[in-house]
């Protein structure tokens, strides 16, 4: 596989990623789906479109690396969008996922020193972080399914 910028940069994806960032991130739309799709259906959905990042980072430009500093932000994107209360979408509004991992990507595809020595020094902590987002996303969706267990019977006391 050929690793030249122009390849990189011109791969179909990339112009996908481009196009992405500038819907979820610049009109807002990863904060509105969380907004809309209550539930964490919204954050789910933004965390899938942001997929094609992370293959992107580890297939075609082949960095393990890259790929853990673009999942650790997919990651940070999910779980802060499902804080309750509108908290997470409020930080939705803020913390842009889709435009860091632009950023990352074409600083580490254009050889950007600094981008690269980034990516590089905090990998380990990236795999860290990952594990631990991962685990606490788990007890956010344990805690969301009984939330809704209580709601429903509680619901169904009160009809009764």
């Amino acid at each position: 596989m050929r690793k030249d910028k122009k390849y990189l940069l011109g791969h179909p994806l990339y112009r996908f990623m481009q196009r992405s960032e500038k819907w979820m991130d610049r009109y807002f739309v990863d904060p509105l789906l969380g907004l809309l799709l209550p539930g964490g259906w919204g954050d789910a959905l933004s965390g899938l479109l942001a997929l094609p990042a992370i293959y992107y980072s580890l297939w075609v430009v082949r960095s393990v690396p890259l790929t853990l500093a673009v999942t650790l932000n997919v990651l940070a994107d999910v779980v802060l969008g499902l804080l309750p209360f509108m908290a997470g979408d409020v930080i939705d509004f803020f913390f842009r996922s889709y435009g860091r991992n632009m950023r990352l990507i074409t600083g580490y595809v254009n050889g950007d020193k600094q981008v690269v020595a980034h990516v590089r020094r905090k990998a380990a902590l990236s795999a860290v972080a990952i594990v631990v987002l991962l685990a606490l996303l788990v007890v956010l969706m344990w805690l969301a399914w009984q939330l809704g267990q209580w709601v429903w019977q509680w619901l169904q006391q009160a009809l009764q």
